[in-house]
């Protein structure tokens, strides 16, 4: 039988790889009703930003109770969607804005799999059912009265990873409504940052290094005016409808206390301004519209094709008899960026993933100076929590848990002062397991000021798993230091808690190590997680084959230890030494190629950890 450590550390282990990594049948399927995104997305996935190869072609321009409106889905370069959704909204009569509610009735003409949602008292959205590939759709569109004038929208879906979402037919007007206001024109995109002038006549932190404005993740420019700064912040987003860019200015590498600028775009409002704002502790405090517009001056933004961008002036010496603001002369700072979600102009705190975790910069900048810098900040502390953890548990705790499991038996004739091998081994591997994790915890504590409580999960579980493993740790060499001898009738008892204790921190270590993985401070790039899974099943097959093997000759051992006792009670005073297993060659090999691969592994891993 597989002990029972081994199934939940793959229960478990399977189940963060689940939510780290979409597995295949939980496949994106269309739609939600208020923003048309797709179901079971993958964290990682957002809709499309460039143009879509889908139409939304329709036969006319108004439309008439109770006839038909004749409506194409069709692509303009043959590539083929799989699902998709489709809804018509009308406009608000006072607000002329589109109401995300479900109007008029579609059928497929063309034997399209579909079925009716979003339902509501004027109509329903269209779905497809079925995965085949589409190029072309025909629809009809019916309304049971005028409900104003109305636009359609629809949501494509080509695979797992690849979306377009909520894109745009014609306006199909209603005769009977008032007549819309003049579409406003194309949102206005301001000029590309310069990044020519970089270290030259303007300071610039960019990542990655080098790039070109469009090609930035991140970017933030500033150049000494005298009285004022002008400063520059752009980068990319996921491109949907309300998304940020913020930079903090901070004397050390955490957000905590320090002035934000941010760059907010609004959907609503279709606009991209500047906002001020202050970090307190982990909430962040919108400072009040009239001294933002005390301490910026000629601002300008531009939200297009995924890519926000804002430009404006700002006092060095901004008045703020409370202090919310910087002096952003004579001073030295960490610049911290970061991008998320906004609502209503409201920015939301950012994840703690690698892909959504803060750019710091890796030293404090001037902004009188013309630096060109790029780079991240180094968290030492985090890197070496994660570093001891590897070799405490990926090294330390596999071998010496193999030994106390399936090698018991071997080497019975030899001793290291009176001591067996497979017990020197296990005690002083585990020892080095508990001194590495107690050292790991207390740097880990040391960096986070204490408790780390993280916002979501899965991060928000790996303090408290942390902790859990931690006690059991502490208290399971107390259990075996105190336990009584081997005939003492109270010794099976804390053998049991002795083995509790060490599998609980075993099962939680695998499943914690993999969600620090997705941290952003140890910054680990995403292709190191592969690595501990391949670790991972290298280290089941292992105990599986093992398992297997001591079954496959437990009976021979068990005739080899029968006859053993015999000779004993027969010759009692002769010195007859204990049988060697059976299959001790196999157990043999297994152990050498377990502590080589995990050796290799470990090392790997700890290199990547410090460099990266």
């Amino acid at each position: 039988m597989i002990p029972a450590q081994i199934l939940v550390s793959v229960l478990l282990s399977v189940v963060q790889l689940a939510v780290s990594y979409n597995p295949v049948e939980d496949t994106t399927s269309c739609c939600k009703c208020l923003d048309l995104l797709p179901d079971n997305v993958p964290d990682n996935v957002k809709p499309q930003v460039i143009p879509s190869p889908f139409k939304i072609v329709v036969s006319r321009q108004d439309y008439v109770p109770n006839e038909e409106v004749k409506i194409n889905l069709t692509t303009v370069d043959d590539q083929a969607f799989r699902s998709f959704m489709i809804i018509a909204w009308s406009y608000d009569t006072n607000s002329q804005k589109l109401k995300p509610v479900a109007v008029g009735h579609f059928t497929a003409v063309d034997g399209t799999p579909v079925a009716k949602d979003c339902l509501s008292e004027n109509g329903h959205a269209l779905r497809s059912v079925d995965q085949s590939p589409k190029r072309l759709v025909k629809l009809v569109w019916t309304s049971p009265r005028f409900l104003g004038h109305v636009q359609f929208r629809a949501t494509f879906i080509v695979d797992d990873d690849t979306f377009w979402a909520r894109e745009k037919s014609i306006n199909i007007i209603d005769p009977q409504a008032k007549p819309l206001v003049t579409p406003m024109p194309m949102p206005k995109v301001i000029d590309p940052i310069n990044t020519a002038s970089c270290g030259k006549t303007k300071g610039c932190y960019r990542e990655p290094e080098g790039c070109w404005e469009l090609h930035c993740e991140y970017i933030v420019t500033w150049q000494d005016l005298g009285t004022q700064i002008r400063w520059e912040i752009g980068g990319m987003t996921d491109g949907a409808d309300d998304r940020y860019i913020a930079v903090g200015l901070s004397n050390d590498t955490y957000m905590g206390d320090d002035m934000v600028m941010e760059c907010v775009h609004s959907s609503e409002f279709d606009q991209t301004r500047v906002y001020l704002s202050r970090n307190i502790g982990l909430s962040n405090h919108r400072l009040h519209e009239s001294l933002i517009q005390k301490a910026i001056v000629d601002q300008e933004g531009s939200y297009y094709s995924g890519r926000l961008r804002c430009r404006f002036l700002m006092d060095k010496y901004p008045k703020d008899r409370y202090r919310r603001l910087s002096t952003l002369s004579g001073n030295v700072w960490h610049l911290l960026m970061a991008r998320g979600h906004a609502e209503q102009g409201r920015i939301h705190r950012h994840g703690l993933e690698v892909r959504d975790f803060p750019l710091v910069s890796p030293g404090k900048i001037s902004l009188q100076r013309n630096a060109d810098v790029s780079g991240r900040a180094s968290y030492p502390l985090v890197k070496a929590h994660a570093c001891l953890m590897i070799m405490a548990w990926i090294f330390c705790a596999s071998i010496g848990l193999l030994l106390t499991k399936y090698y018991k038996p071997m080497w019975p004739n030899k001793r290291f002062y009176d001591t067996r091998y497979w017990f020197l081994g296990h005690f002083n591997l585990m020892a080095f397991c508990f001194l590495l994790v107690v050292i790991a915890f207390i740097l880990i504590f040391i960096e986070a000021g204490g408790y780390s409580n993280a916002p979501d999960l899965p991060q928000k579980a790996h303090p408290i798993l942390g902790i859990i493993i931690f006690v059991c740790i502490l208290i399971n060499p107390i259990i075996a230091l105190i336990r009584p001898s081997e005939d003492h009738k109270c010794r099976p008892v804390f053998n049991w808690f002795h083995w509790a204790f060490g599998t609980i921190a075993n099962v939680l270590a695998i499943p914690t190590i993999f969600i620090g993985m997705d941290f952003g401070k140890p910054n680990v790039p995403w292709w190191a997680t592969w690595i501990l899974v391949i670790w991972f099943i290298f280290h089941l097959v292992i105990e599986i084959s093992l398992e297997v093997h001591q079954c496959c000759t437990h009976k021979k051992n068990k005739e080899r230890r029968k006859k053993y006792e015999m000779q004993r009670r027969e010759n009692p005073k002769l010195h007859i030494p204990e049988p060697e297993p059976a299959g001790r060659r196999f157990k043999r090999f297994m152990l050498f190629l377990h502590v080589v691969v995990t050796s290799v592994i470990t090392l790997i891993m700890v290199i990547i950890i410090a460099v990266s």
